[in-house]
């Protein structure tokens, strides 16, 4: 006796996600890129995009990025909660069901890249600046603060808000970006 099983509605999900970030002043460049899941009986009609667990957007190309001569999406894609990391995923969507696949794999964001903003404050909320290695913030409410190398790299991250010691690290130019609960700043330190 021969048995035959079929399989219906199987959701296969995509593949190989890749994920490349890089900062060329002033802007975040992004390429995150995918494989179409195996074939199935189904249709695929799409794929939605998520950080974290929170809906992006749903679009049919296997490429969603932000690069020097173009791209399908904004720079705001890497500004998430703002600026913080991110996990990312990507699942399909089929056409009978209209209903997803599970995710098999993820890309992390490590958030923006610190740039160079003009700053609209009058008064100096980091201090001494030039320093040589202790700096005091004065910021009500701070989440986050970021410390970037002058080409852009984060090298540290950290929610105290009073005291940044830069001793540790090579003289040069940096760049710290505080978000508070109300707005973000960015100020450049020079550490010699």
């Amino acid at each position: 006796m021969f048995v035959s099983l079929q399989s219906f509605g199987q959701l296969n999900p995509v593949n190989n996600l890749e994920w490349d970030h890089w900062y060329i002043c002033p802007n975040n460049f992004f390429s995150l890129t995918w494989n179409p899941p195996d074939s199935t009986p189904d249709t695929l009609i799409g794929y939605k995009v998520y950080r974290n667990n929170e809906f992006y957007r749903f679009q049919t190309e296997t490429i969603l990025n932000h690069e020097e001569e173009g791209g399908n999406c904004e720079e705001e894609f890497v500004y998430f909660h703002g600026g913080l990391d991110f996990w990312i995923h990507v699942t399909a969507i089929y056409n009978s069901s209209l209903e997803e696949s599970n995710y098999i794999d993820s890309a992390y964001c490590e958030g923006f890249m610190i740039g160079i903003e003009e700053s609209s404050h009058s008064k100096q909320y980091l201090f001494p600046n030039p320093t040589t290695g202790k700096i005091n913030i004065e910021f009500q409410n701070v989440k986050m603060i970021y410390i970037a190398d002058q080409i852009g790299k984060i090298i540290e991250k950290t929610n105290n808000s009073s005291v940044i010691d830069l001793s540790n690290n090579p003289r040069g130019i940096y760049f710290i970006k505080v978000i508070t609960d109300r707005e973000s700043f960015v100020e450049k330190v020079v550490l010699y």
